[in-house]
């Protein structure tokens, strides 16, 4: 119970990868810097995809180079070498790794099977460590799968010891769906004991359909589990991924640690404003619905 609570916010990258509104270059480098200047030093800045896979980050290669100097402990989405190239170019310190515990997830996805995206991976992280960058894996899909239902933990433990082989600096678990239960965060946590530890730390990316965010959040502070992703006003979720949910809302699990007298380093009304500040250039940027244009 005596390590540091890490905060990520992924709103310039999750947050903004499905939006309607368009956000422009500028506004996402005043993002990340408002992020910054709230206290974050762990930011999700972008994903280095494929702009066709995810348009909304299109512009990867040039928000990067802005906002590198802003922390250390940035990361981006990298889905394989290409990704990892592009984000040593842009002076990104960090990449996450990503696969899919469901099969039908992963294709649709990342448009390969499980098995195809943990050698993609593995190759990337080689590179990515061969090059000084810190890499960080994620598990998307690990409780509940929009095709196939609920996700066995055998499949989230085989990537979890294949992320392990890789030496990735932690682990993180995501509900992509935001239909996990506290009773089900336990028990993959329990499982994930055997693999994750000091070496590799557990975190935890929540959406949250139901509302249960907090609750699961709860149950994981309680075993331990110190990371924690979230973004500004809830915003995000999975393109690949009908029915998934927003993220757990930045602003509220800020709260939620504050409350219970553990500290977080954030500035509430800088972060306040910035939520303001997002959603009214989102709100700007939607686009004009057929029956409404003149």
């Amino acid at each position: 119970m005596t390590k540091a609570l890490v905060l990520t916010d992924v709103t310039p990258r999750d947050g903004l990868q499905d939006a309607t509104g368009f956000v422009p270059l500028e506004d996402k480098v005043a993002l990340v810097t408002g992020l910054a200047s709230a206290g974050f030093r762990h930011i999700e800045v972008t994903s280095f995809v494929n702009p066709d896979r995810i348009p909304m980050l299109c512009d990867a290669d040039f928000l990067a180079p802005r906002v590198a100097h802003l922390s250390q402990d940035l990361v981006a989405l990298a889905p394989n070498i290409k990704g990892v190239q592009r984000a040593i170019a842009a002076g990104i310190p960090a990449v996450m790794l990503v696969a899919s515990a469901s099969e039908s997830h992963s294709q649709a996805n990342l448009n390969h099977s499980r098995t195809e995206m943990l050698t993609i991976l593995a190759e990337a992280a080689s590179y990515a460590h061969a090059h000084g960058l810190r890499v960080h894996g994620a598990i998307s899909t690990a409780f509940e799968c929009p095709i196939e239902g609920t996700v066995p933990i055998a499949q989230v433990m085989e990537l979890a010891e294949a992320y392990r082989a890789m030496g990735v600096a932690t682990l993180n678990i995501a509900d992509t769906l935001g239909t996990a239960t506290p009773n089900s965060v336990k028990a993959r946590i329990r499982a994930l004991r055997d693999v994750a530890d000091a070496s590799m730390p557990l975190g935890l990316h929540l959406h949250d359909r139901h509302g249960w965010a907090l609750a699961n959040v709860a149950m994981a502070y309680e075993w331990d589990v110190r990371h924690f992703e979230s973004a500004l006003g809830g915003l995000g979720g999975c393109p690949y991924a009908p029915g998934a949910a927003g993220n757990i809302d930045t602003e509220q699990l800020v709260r939620f640690f504050e409350a219970q007298g553990v500290p977080t380093g954030i500035d509430l009304d800088k972060l306040t404003a910035l939520r303001h500040q997002l959603l009214a250039v989102i709100d700007k940027n939607l686009p004009v619905a057929k029956e409404d244009a003149r």
